[in-house]
């Protein structure tokens, strides 16, 4: 965290603040005071992926452990071959990528036909594509001679033995999990899951597949948070939809902060007559750090501490909920899970639209790509769409995203990319 922004954090962090926070300290404030897991297991390669590694993975040996060829051909001693062309070598055997017994020495005026990863014979110095020779019964014809070292992986090019190869804080992804496995480890250590205990708000809300009253509504952010939390680091203590009644709120607060490292809600934390959340929180023993959030869509989001959990307020709107999470929370849960480099995916692009607002909040305009212009994306908004309108919304792809400091965007204006 740069010094500079600690004074600012530390004002912040005092409970009675009620300020409107910009993005960039509430993200500050909430990645600093994450709290990384520290506990650990070793896992299968077949279990580990999209786990956070907590121990680095390193070489045992080199890759490749052998030089080897890179393709289906002909292995050929560069320096003994006759100076004219075309030249005609024996086939004195073929080897393949499995070779049990014995190293065979390649004589000169001889070729092996070697197949892709097989071991180079002793005497050969280059491979030759079964595409560049022409066979005649039981040899081959070249047109010209090879580079030397031509088509072949050496010994340890890859990777070296004792180089490390996955840092610490990594996410297994498909290649990281094929890495370790060249190697031959058959597990790696990883954190454990990251539990994240989260329950929705509001006396109005019913499951889908439930009888539906007048003035009632399905409960659409559970299902929501329940998509953002799948991720194969996260285990998800889903404690359902809660009550507007601060005795309910408060045991479901209770309960979550003994079996969780990290407390979502969804819902409740504004100032209306049935917003209890905030309330019940504090009356709990937590702490916040954070109430209002220069956002758009999404201003009521706080962000506390109850006991050892880190605890985050969403906004009951889907939108602002979806927004919110995707800009600031996303984030907080990558460092209390244990990635390095916990992060979004933002990028300069070009807008293709025009567009008005009040500067003050960091505003998040729900788009598409449409193409490319100077080099960069093309982003075009969503017509009609707020983050009420939960269909439209579905829709995007990302946001664009305007500083809290602009009232106005033209077309072709560079602008920032959130894609999601």
């Amino acid at each position: 965290m740069p010094a500079l922004l600690q004074p600012e954090i530390d004002a912040c962090l005092t409970p009675a603040s009620t300020d409107l926070v910009s993005v960039e300290r509430a993200l500050a404030i909430g990645l600093a005071e994450a709290r990384p897991i520290a506990e650990t297991e070793l896992v299968d390669l077949s279990a580990v992926a999209g786990r956070i590694l907590a121990q680095s993975v390193k070489a045992d040996e080199p890759l490749p452990r052998f030089d080897c060829s890179a393709m289906d051909g002909y292995a050929v001693d560069t320096d003994s071959l006759a100076p004219e062309f075309p030249a005609r070598l024996k086939v004195a055997g073929s080897i393949a990528a499995r070779r049990t017994v014995g190293n065979p020495v390649l004589q000169d005026g001889c070729a092996f036909r070697i197949l892709t990863g097989a071991p180079i014979p002793a005497g050969a110095n280059a491979v030759i594509a079964q595409e560049d020779v022409r066979g005649e019964d039981d040899s081959i014809v070249l047109s010209s001679a090879p580079r030397a070292g031509e088509n072949i992986r050496r010994r340890g090019e890859d990777v070296r033995s004792g180089d490390s190869l996955i840092e610490t804080g990594t996410e297994m992804g498909p290649l990281q999990v094929g890495v370790a496995a060249a190697c031959g480890h058959p597990g790696v250590r990883v954190f454990r899951k990251l539990r994240v205990a989260m329950f929705t708000t509001g006396s109005e809300l019913r499951q889908p597949g439930e009888n539906i009253q007048p003035g009632e509504i399905y409960d659409a952010n559970r299902f929501i948070l329940l998509s953002l939390l799948a991720k194969p680091w996260i285990e998800i203590v889903d404690l359902g939809c809660i009550a507007d009644r601060p005795s309910r709120l408060r045991t479901t607060f209770q309960a979550a902060a003994t079996r969780a490292d990290v407390i979502i809600s969804a819902g409740g934390i504004s100032v209306g007559d049935e917003d209890h959340v905030v309330e019940s929180f504090e009356r709990c023993g937590g702490r916040l750090w954070i109430r209002k959030v220069a956002i758009k869509p999404g201003k009521p989001l706080v962000l506390g501490r109850m006991a050892d959990a880190t605890y985050v307020g969403l906004p009951g709107n889907p939108g602002a909920l979806f927004t919110t999470f995707k800009v600031i929370v996303d984030q907080i849960l990558g460092v209390c899970a244990g990635i390095r480099a916990a992060g979004d995916s933002r990028c300069a692009a070009i807008a293709n639209f025009d567009w008005k607002g009040r500067p003050g909040r960091t505003t998040y305009l729900p788009a598409i790509l449409a193409g490319e212009a100077q080099g960069l994306p093309l982003v075009e908004l969503l017509p009609d769409v707020n983050s009420g309108k939960l269909h439209q919304l579905s829709r995007a792809r990302g946001f664009a995203v305007v500083s809290a400091g602009t009232a106005a965007v033209k077309r072709g204006d560079r602008i920032c990319w959130l894609q999601v």
